[in-house]
């Protein structure tokens, strides 16, 4: 590093340049979607499959404009169904048209996109393998109303105030391509629209926009939305706490573009993996990498540029300043940073696809911050000089407080004091008389926390609506749906029945069917059912009411001509809920339940595996039975993200342990040191559902079900991270002081260096609280509080206090089973000092 410095700047540069010449942009390469992530074996991905290969088309996105009107008393007027037939439905097909003909049949999709369209078409060629049928026609978007001979009169609601105009989507909810689409349908439908301006909607009619595909398109904008911000504040926070801190603008820069190369190089890396297959990549994975490797890489360096301070402090000149304190802390910032990598990248085991691919891309992050602080920091330190502590860079020996404010000031003369120095030497002293109060006081703190979160550890959202803002299209449109329609309606559950041999369309199949359909409306107070529709209800509880009214038809001839048309209507109910496409065709059916409540709340899964299980137990047992529907997602997600956090966690806590254990060569201090940033955790966690809840307690539905998993694997990683850096410091300094005092004076020689990393990990951490994402403000505050939490009370109390408890004896016989000083150790040290 001395003699090389100049190549390495360079080479770092250079490759930097030509990895983000040649690397494809971040949008080809990254995949969208929370279900897509699914493992291939999961109940709702097989669900689908059967859907596709019974129909040959996917089950349809779509796209939902809400038309009602509030003010009338009778509800939707005729002029308000002639706008809807006559322009809105036209304009629409119009849209989709031009849709249809310049994206999805020229498309310019990511490689990622393309990538998992071949492995989903792979899917289905092999559980098609032994079909010969002609694959069927290409199923194209449309646009349904009230007027549609199939399900139209679904679409308007009991009080006739609003009805809803469908288009359907061949796409995935969250295929990126959906936004052109749904962009061009608010420039039309908006307040001020093309409508709106040409005076065509009718007076006080009102057009919302809602429907899966609007909420894909505004989870992608919140994701990007969040990307941008958080990218943009964590810079800011950086430079902001490295200033207050270090009171030196150049000691602010250097870590800042450390972290800068290494993030750039990382993410172009991760770029080319992906557009290789070799890695895959969610969109805003960037977020992670980015928040993670800007904390810990900054931390890295700040423990290089105290011990190149200390160096030259000491004397030595820029050259040998910068070789000692490398050597002097390289195998610590390795371990550590080998502790953070090898625990985040547990994750790699995880069966969801973005818990896995998170572990990849943030452990190589990590990894290249880790070579930025070893191999480009050290020769920017080395550019700079003694200019790196600038403004104050005249005395031989840098003084603690350089900087920008005058040391004849009031602040000046309380920096001198280093107010910082002396708290952590006050704290030490406390540890050291009291060990058993303090240790005893902060476990009683915590513990409350702690029990909430294990009371609550599974309350848990999973909606993706309660993760967008309320200002939101597809928030607002959705909340205009519930004020008309069943709340199920926001997300059908679709059941499948499947037999190989029962034609469905048949007499026989529909009356099964029928008997079904009839049994679930009778238990629908108890399952909660809204609306039960199949081959035999195609209106569900609409159909009593339209026999009846065709019972009361006096002309024969317009009866004549209502079985006619209902003829017609039969034939396209029947290819809506019967399978069409070879070698299913008439062997699967479908039936659409409508539950009474949110298809996204807390209780909406166990509602949905009872309806499951009841509908299993009606029906005969060779009848196979599929569920899709965003609660089925919702249900295998849960199922997944559990096995995930019983595997993960154990996974991360066992090589934690074991690196701890090869660093430290003391397992029952490795235990605790486990256990205390576990119980941190806990702690935590409590915390973070206590504030959210207090927050917003009648609308507060749970913490996203990512933080759990990511606050652990990130906070027991990092928390050893600090307490590594902590104990091989007790360690050198136990062999110059005593078994005991050396503890204190390992925690006063620590304390600013580690609380000042842990003040700048945490505000880097408080940047995702900047993003649109509520998932992402529950997560940053989690992780900033348990970052600030383990830097000043489990490193500082909860270690210290105990280690002093077991090497000063007062553990009694146990301290010889938990890791305690031999008598004959302890004088060999306390000799040593003397």
């Amino acid at each position: 590093m001395a003699r090389f410095w100049p190549l390495l700047l360079v080479g770092w540069i250079g490759a930097l340049v030509a990895l983000k010449a040649t690397a494809p942009d971040w949008s080809e390469v990254v995949s969208d979607g929370e279900f897509t992530f699914l493992p291939p074996d999961a109940p709702s991905r097989v669900s689908e499959r059967v859907f596709q290969q019974a129909w040959g088309h996917p089950l349809a996105s779509s796209v939902a404009i809400v038309v009602r009107r509030e003010s009338h008393e009778g509800g939707l007027t005729q002029e308000d169904k002639e706008f809807i037939d006559e322009v809105l439905k036209p304009r629409l097909e119009e849209i989709v048209e031009e849709f249809v003909r310049k994206v999805l049949q020229h498309p310019k999709r990511g490689r990622a996109e393309q990538r998992a369209s071949r492995e989903r078409q792979q899917a289905e060629e092999g559980e098609q393998a032994e079909s010969s049928a002609e694959p069927p026609a290409p199923f194209e978007p449309h646009v349904r109303t009230f007027s549609d001979k199939s399900i139209g009169r679904l679409l308007i609601s009991d009080d006739n105030k609003a009805t809803l105009v469908i288009v359907e989507l061949t796409t995935d909810f969250m295929d990126a391509r959906n936004a052109r689409l749904i962009e061009r349908i608010e420039q039309l439908t908006s307040p001020d629209g093309e409508l709106h301006r040409q005076r065509l909607v009718p007076p006080g009619l009102h057009l919302d926009i809602s429907g899966s595909a609007t909420v894909g398109r505004d989870m992608i904008r919140a994701a990007k939305e969040s990307a941008d911000a958080t990218e943009l504040w964590t810079i800011l926070l950086v430079i902001a706490l490295l200033v207050l801190i270090y009171r030196s603008p150049l000691l602010a820069i250097i870590p800042l573009l450390t972290v800068f190369i290494a993030v750039e190089t990382a993410l172009a890396v991760l770029a080319h993996l992906a557009a290789f297959g070799i890695v895959e990549l969610f969109r805003g994975i960037q977020i992670y990498t980015t928040v993670l490797s800007y904390g810990a890489g900054v931390d890295y360096c700040l423990f290089l540029i105290s011990r190149y301070k200390e160096e030259l402090d000491e004397g030595a000149d820029a050259s040998r300043a910068v070789a000692n304190a490398l050597a002097k802390v390289g195998a610590a910032l390795t371990a550590s940073a080998g502790t953070v990598i090898c625990g985040i990248g547990m994750m790699s085991f995880a069966e969801f696809g973005k818990f896995r691919q998170a572990g990849h891309a943030i452990s190589l992050g990590l990894f290249f911050v880790l070579l930025a602080a070893l191999f480009f920091a050290p020769a920017v330190l080395r550019l700079a000089g003694r200019w790196a502590f600038w403004p104050y860079v005249t005395s031989e020996r840098l003084a603690r407080t350089a900087g920008w404010i005058s040391a004849a000031s009031p602040i000046g003369r309380l920096l001198d004091r280093d107010i910082a120095q002396v708290f952590w030497e006050r704290a030490s002293d406390i540890v050291r008389r009291k060990p058993a109060t303090v240790l005893g006081v902060s476990v009683a703190l915590m513990l409350p926390f702690a029990l909430i979160a294990a009371i609550f550890f599974h309350h848990l959202s999973y909606g993706l609506l309660s993760e967008l803002p309320q200002d939101f299209a597809s928030v607002q449109g959705a909340q205009a749906v519930q004020k008309h329609f069943p709340a199920g309606m926001a997300g059908e559950i679709t059941i499948l029945l499947k037999h190989p041999e029962l034609d469905f369309s048949s007499k026989e199949g529909t009356e099964l069917v029928r008997r079904l359909s009839d049994e679930l409306m009778n238990r629908r107070a108890d399952l909660r059912l809204a609306d039960v529709r199949s081959i035999a209800r195609p209106l569900g509880s609409k159909t009593e009411h339209q026999e009846k009214a065709a019972e009361d038809t006096d002309s024969r001839r317009r009866r004549a001509a209502h079985l006619i048309a209902e003829r017609i209507r039969r034939k396209r109910i029947a290819d809506y809920y019967v399978a069409t496409n070879e070698p299913l065709k008439g062997h699967v059916t479908r039936v659409d339940i409508v539950l009474q409540d949110d298809p996204f709340s807390r209780d909406s899964i166990r509602q949905f595996e009872q309806v499951v299980e009841t509908v299993r137990g009606l029906l005969p047992p060779e009848i196979q039975v599929y569920a899709i529907g965003p609660t089925a997602d919702i249900r295998d997600l849960k199922t997944v993200t559990d096995r995930d956090q019983i595997r993960i966690d154990t996974l991360v806590l066992i090589v934690v342990f074991l690196i701890l254990v090869v660093l430290l060569r003391k397992v029952a201090v490795s235990l605790y040191l486990i256990l205390s940033v576990f119980f941190s955790y806990m702690a935590t966690l409590g915390v973070t559902f206590f504030v959210f809840w207090a927050m917003d307690p009648s609308g507060f539905a749970g913490l996203d079900w990512k933080v759990p998993m990511f606050l652990f694997t990130i906070l027991i990683a990092v928390g050893e991270d600090y307490n590594i850096f902590l104990m091989t410091r007790i360690d050198e300094e136990q062999r110059r002081h005593g078994v005991v005092e050396g503890i204190i004076v390992a925690l006063r020689k620590t304390g600013s260096i580690i609380s000042s990393c842990g003040i700048i990990m945490a505000g880097t951490f408080s940047s995702l609280i900047a993003g649109s994402l509520r998932g992402m403000d529950q997560l940053g505050f989690a992780l900033a509080f348990g970052v600030l939490l383990d830097t000043f009370v489990v490193r500082p109390i909860l270690v210290p206090a105990y280690l002093v408890l077991l090497h000063s004896g007062r553990l009694g016989f146990l301290g010889r089973f938990l890791g305690a000083h031999r008598p004959e150790e302890a004088s060999v040290s306390e000799s040593v000092e003397a």
